[in-house]
């Protein structure tokens, strides 16, 4: 794999943070020319960080640091981007199963809280969380299309 590009943001572990981080995502996108990316970049890293920001118990001026990987892996862009926090906790997607007799049993429900991973499960190629020593990374994945230009 090549690394073409890379780039580590880290924030206050506060709420604010989400915001900030959406942003820079978006501006990254545009900075790396992932045509047709920021969308789904911005939203996936912005609920990750609320992830590790509003769920983790760390200490008190604790960070969340979000790293951006852009490589050329056997001939394809991956865009790999890891938040990373030192809180402790690991996610994980809910699953509960239907069961109102309405023909949908076994079709997971997605709770009205804790919705996230489950965008981020939708919106990425691949997903993952890596624990570490103290805390854990959570990362995903976004293939870009071949004729996607970096400059």
């Amino acid at each position: 794999m090549a690394l073409i590009r890379t780039e580590q943001t880290r924030y206050r572990r506060y709420r604010p943070a989400a915001k900030a981080a959406r942003t820079r995502a978006r501006e990254l996108a545009e900075e790396w020319q992932l045509t047709g990316m920021s969308d789904a970049l911005e939203s996936a890293v912005s609920e990750l960080v609320s992830n590790a920001v509003v769920h983790g118990r760390a200490a008190r001026g604790s960070r969340v640091t979000v790293t951006y990987r852009l490589a050329r892996d056997r001939g394809r862009l991956r865009l790999r981007v890891e938040v990373r926090d030192w809180a402790t906790g690991m996610p994980q997607i809910t699953w509960t199963a239907c069961g109102n007799g309405d023909g949908t049993e076994g079709i997971p429900d997605i709770p009205e809280s804790g919705r996230g991973l489950w965008m981020v499960a939708a919106i990425a190629d691949q997903w993952g969380v890596i624990p570490r020593v103290i805390g854990k990374s959570v990362w995903f994945e976004l293939e870009l299309a071949p004729a996607v230009g970096v400059s």
